[in-house]
């Protein structure tokens, strides 16, 4: 093997680990066993193996750069704040990495490494455990561990014991004005489809689903209370489960707006009219306006979500601290799927 030419790679190969233990080796990182970083030591002796400028550059911050996690980019919600955050940071000379965890804890440990590693300017993180109600404690200390070395601005999220950026919109006021948009169309007999029990978004609805009809002296019924997930066939089977029970309602609020699209699909599928119910969706996803009928829903704020995002990220980057963060209105958009009773 020529001496000269030695890379990493090569390192990672003799060794028998990965080229990113490697990286963490020569970056001291202390996530390495300590058996493994002296195997890695002992393969670079032999090879007389010496780091090139690039990898002493891990070690270096890197000032412009955004790592962003986010659990599920195929759904819109979380695509679009991702796109248009990349949009701002590129014109202003950003670079933002994507990196998808598909809500799998140990995946988001992987990344949350690898922009520590890369000393980014912050990490800025959405969905997964940031959305449990009861985050397991070694997710909490990971948090903890990573903020003490790079800021992390958590949106619509957060973590007891987690002293970050936090920018999320009022979930709870949006489902009181969609409860308040029924109530005023002569809804009594309201239904709530979609979400997990144990995660934040879902809980903090229900909890503000049933308040909000406890003012109105309307009833709570637990059988149009359909857990499913948030994925458009989720909505397809909450929609199924709630159409085999022997009373139904009248209005229908999906925990976001896939849910209701899978709604529309099963009740087209069982040739049942669409207009047999009121429809509302949260989250006004881009296709929300031009499905048939168009959806009533909840917007985000997007665009003033997106420009607090952008300032917390511009005033941690210009040494200016990351804030405490900011709670942003939400605004009912009503279309043509609710309507008078």
């Amino acid at each position: 093997m020529n001496k000269k030419n030695i890379t990493i790679y090569d390192i990672a190969k003799e060794a028998n680990v990965s080229p990113t233990t490697v990286s963490r080796v020569l970056t001291n990182n202390p996530l390495v066993k300590e058996s493994t970083r002296q195997k890695v030591l002992v393969k670079m002796k032999e090879l007389d193996f010496s780091p090139n400028e690039a990898a002493r550059r891990l070690t270096k911050p890197q000032a412009n750069l955004i790592g962003f996690i986010l659990p599920d980019i195929t759904n819109p919600f979380f695509s679009q704040i991702y796109m248009e955050v990349e949009k701002r940071a590129f014109q202003k000379g950003y670079t933002v990495l994507l990196r998808n965890s598909m809500s799998i804890s140990e995946v988001e440990s992987t990344y949350l490494r690898e922009f520590t590693e890369r000393r980014a300017a912050c990490i800025v993180f959405m969905g997964g455990r940031i959305n449990k109600t009861k985050p397991s404690d070694d997710e909490i200390h990971e948090m903890q561990d990573v903020l003490s070395k790079v800021p992390i601005i958590m949106i619509n999220g957060k973590m007891k014991g987690v002293k970050s950026a936090n920018i999320r919109t009022n979930e709870e006021e949006g489902i009181r004005s969609i409860v308040e948009h029924l109530v005023s169309l002569g809804h009594e007999k309201i239904a709530l489809l979609g979400g997990v029990k144990g995660i934040s978004s879902s809980d903090n609805k229900l909890s503000s689903f049933k308040r909000v009809l406890k003012e109105y002296n309307l009833e709570f019924n637990e059988e149009w209370q359909i857990y499913s997930d948030f994925s458009v066939d989720a909505g397809r089977k909450a929609m199924k489960k709630l159409l085999e029970k022997e009373t139904l309602p009248s209005a229908i609020i999906g925990i976001n707006d896939l849910i209701i699209y899978g709604a529309f699909k099963e009740c087209r599928d069982q040739q049942i009219p669409i207009e047999t119910f009121s429809f509302v969706g949260f989250d006004d996803i881009y296709p929300s306006d031009i499905v048939h009928p168009s959806l009533t829903t909840v917007n985000h704020n997007y665009e003033v979500l997106v420009n607090e995002v952008m300032r917390t990220i511009d005033s941690i980057i210009n040494g200016k601290g990351n804030g405490k963060g900011k709670i942003i209105n939400t605004q009912l958009i009503i279309r043509e799927s609710s309507k008078e009773l």
